[in-house]
């Protein structure tokens, strides 16, 4: 006999439900009573899990960033080609991977060996630039008890600069102490590659193959809704990600270009550095300007002032022309709640956090903003 059949016929309908009802909270009970005692077991067992799921996310994170360019390429590239649309798919697929592919040697390649250059040569000149900042903290203001409290700072800093930049211990040490965690990551990688090449060759059946377990085991509404935040959230990862690549791609490229007329050192490397953390909304250029302005304090103070003001007057640009004609107004948020999102974000997940912190609350601001506006029509109330 079905549970269902037993319950109906053993008990009425008010009795039987107070019965689930305590059924459940009784499993709920011992369940979270058998967490708190096992929660080290747990933890443990949740980080295997993790360990053994990351290639299937780096295929998934792979197989999202590629989706567009294998849209791209079958709909527009191939569109003429007389290909069969399976023949076509598989072709696309593969100029997509190799595209990206190419794109990361060309990366790595160009822009890795001049990085380690400009740290090859900051080290060999560190002393030459530590004297000239002394002599210029020397020089600095008539209070002896400024000079000795800027001194201080300095000396702090320089012993942890030098340490980071010249130690080879410590060097030696941290390339030691992850090595393994690289042999992993790369691995993790390709085999991502190879995961996302059987996402993006059947990415329809994959998709299905999820809708159909959703409205199997849910309510068709809420199946719906699941579907309708999944697609959401990729709509605004979507156009966030890669406007913003794009943008910190032209302000990264407008960094060199302008750091090499102006004649700083090491352009690469600061050019490197304010293109990535530009990908970070509102606190990623000056993120990326403090350490590269104290590089070129340390190297020359006129430079490093010189530095400020152009990354003010270049984040001015960005900010009120480049950024919102390649984004527009694709997250949809007040400037607040864009803060409020970094911040938060950066709170919980540190710098992925500040990144992802952004396109992730827009997606609960539309989902809120959508069950607000229904929920006033629905009690007929207009808020002026």
């Amino acid at each position: 006999m079905e549970y269902n059949t037993f319950m109906k016929e053993r008990w009425p309908g008010e009795k039987r439900t107070q019965i689930e009802i305590l059924t459940i909270s009784g499993i709920l009970i011992a369940a979270v009573c058998f967490g708190f005692m096992h929660w080290g077991d747990i933890l443990s067992f949740l980080k295997i899990i993790w360990t053994a799921l990351n290639p299937f996310l780096w295929g998934l994170c792979i197989a999202f960033i590629l989706a567009p360019l294998r849209r791209l390429s079958e709909t527009k590239w191939l569109k003429n080609v007389p290909l069969k649309p399976k023949a076509k798919r598989v072709v696309s697929v593969i100029l997509s991977v190799v595209i990206f592919l190419c794109v990361l040697l060309i990366f790595f390649y160009i822009l890795i060996p001049q990085l380690v250059s400009s740290f090859e040569t900051l080290a060999s000149s560190m002393d030459g630039y530590i004297a000239t900042v002394e002599r210029f903290l020397n020089n600095l203001g008539q209070s002896s008890e400024v000079e000795e409290v800027l001194l201080s700072v300095y000396q702090n800093l320089k012993a942890n600069l030098v340490d980071l930049i010249t130690s080879q211990y410590t060097v030696i040490s941290k390339v030691l102490s992850y090595s393994v965690t690289l042999v992993k990551g790369v691995f993790n990688f390709f085999v991502g590659i190879i995961i996302a090449v059987y996402l993006l060759l059947d990415q329809e059946r994959w998709i299905r193959q999820a809708k159909q377990v959703a409205y199997a085991f849910l309510a068709p509404e809420h199946a719906e809704s699941i579907f309708r935040v999944v697609t959401l959230t990729s709509d605004m990862l979507d156009s966030f990600i890669f406007g913003k690549a794009l943008d910190s791609l032209i302000i990264g490229i407008a960094t060199a270009i302008c750091c090499s007329v102006m004649k700083f050192p090491y352009t690469s490397l600061i050019a490197f550095v304010v293109g990535i953390t530009n990908m970070i909304p509102v606190f990623g250029p000056f993120i990326g300007a403090i350490p590269c302005a104290f590089i070129l304090l340390i190297i020359s103070p006129a430079k490093a002032l010189e530095f400020v003001v152009f990354i003010l007057i270049l984040q001015q640009v960005d900010g009120n022309i480049l950024g919102p004609y390649i984004l527009g107004d694709s997250m949809g948020l007040p400037p607040i709640y864009i803060t409020l999102a970094i911040i938060l974000g950066g709170t919980l997940w540190g710098v992925l956090g500040m990144f992802l912190g952004v396109p992730l609350f827009s997606v609960i601001y539309v989902l809120m903003k959508e069950t607000v506006f229904k929920r006033l029509k629905e009690k007929h109330i207009k808020v002026t």
